[in-house]
């Protein structure tokens, strides 16, 4: 059956999250500078993870691993902060290892993959070898929720339900959305404005369809006039009952044609929430490649880790 890796790759979180739960978390220590570096879903984890930091007092930064090649950063890595942290699901992405290779013996790093024996690992002084969340699938899914895990549980670990999340999710995305919509656009601010990103980018990447983010009441500023009845909004809140200017904003969407829904804070540490909000974009992407006739396994025009032979 085509999707069942994905499928099964998005609803075995709980148990990634049981043996995440069993590794020591790294020490993060508040008078460190650290900085996250990784591309696509593997940045955007970083983008959440350092900004939850940030809120908890510690320094720390998100970049890309393409920036840095780019713009030749090495330098101002090096001198900026005390530790890398390089993410890459499977350890091979190009840029990713670039970097680590070329920051190694200059700054401490640490890799972090889903696979062993990878050259990121091998490049890095420390490596987070989580074999255990190996996907088969092309498109990141349930380990980017075992990866956002294992850093926040070095801020603190709490106790998600996440079979509830995922049933939760399951008819959040009904079929009157699956098969009515082709333009998804997901809201919020902070670090939910970082799993907006990652939302749009599971969507595009499963079901090849046109999503957006943005910071929740900017899109009021302009993107809202490529608002259609084919258009679905996912605001992400940080209230367990949402803001009235998110709500007015919900109502406004619905008033011109289109769909939305606000998904609320559910627990006390709403920050820490993150970790699985993930979840809704990956199941609405699946549905949606399974109802338009696509392989999420396999999506077109996409490889399991992005490989530059001129690095």
């Amino acid at each position: 059956m085509e999707g069942v890796n994905t499928y099964n790759e998005i609803m075995r979180v709980g148990e990634l999250f049981r043996a995440i739960d069993d590794i020591t978390p790294p020490k993060l220590e508040k008078g460190k500078r650290y900085v996250f570096i990784g591309c696509g879903s593997s940045y955007n984890a970083g983008l959440i993870i350092s900004e939850i930091m940030k809120k908890n007092g510690y320094y720390a930064d998100a970049i890309t691993a393409g920036e840095i090649l780019v713009k030749n950063m090495f330098e101002e890595i090096v001198e900026k902060y005390d530790l890398a942290f390089l993410i890459s699901r499977t350890g091979y992405t190009t840029e990713t290892v670039k970097v680590a290779e070329l920051l190694n013996e200059r700054i401490q790093t640490v890799g972090v993959t889903c696979d062993r024996k990878t050259p990121l690992a091998n490049v890095c002084d420390l490596a987070y070898e989580l074999d255990f969340a190996h996907e088969d699938s092309v498109i990141m899914t349930g380990s980017f929720s075992a990866i956002v895990r294992l850093f926040l549980n070095s801020i603190k670990r709490i106790d998600i339900d996440v079979e509830e999340v995922l049933k939760k999710f399951d008819e959040m995305t009904s079929n009157d959305i699956v098969h009515k919509k082709s333009h998804f656009i997901f809201l919020g601010y902070r670090e939910r404005y970082y799993m907006a990103k990652e939302s749009a980018l599971k969507v595009q990447e499963l079901s090849l369809d046109y999503a957006e983010y943005h910071e929740t009441l900017e899109y009021r500023h302009g993107p809202i006039a490529l608002l259609s009845p084919n258009s679905h909004v996912v605001i992400f809140s940080e209230f367990k009952d949402p803001s009235p200017l998110e709500n007015d904003l919900a109502k406004d969407v619905s008033n011109r044609g289109a769909s939305a829904q606000i998904i609320n804070s559910f627990t006390t540490e709403t920050d820490f929430e993150v970790q699985v909000l993930n979840l809704y974009g990956q199941l609405l992407g699946y549905k949606r490649a399974i109802y338009k006739g696509l392989n999420p396994d396999k999506p077109h025009g996409l490889t399991k880790f992005v490989s530059l032979k001129e690095l």
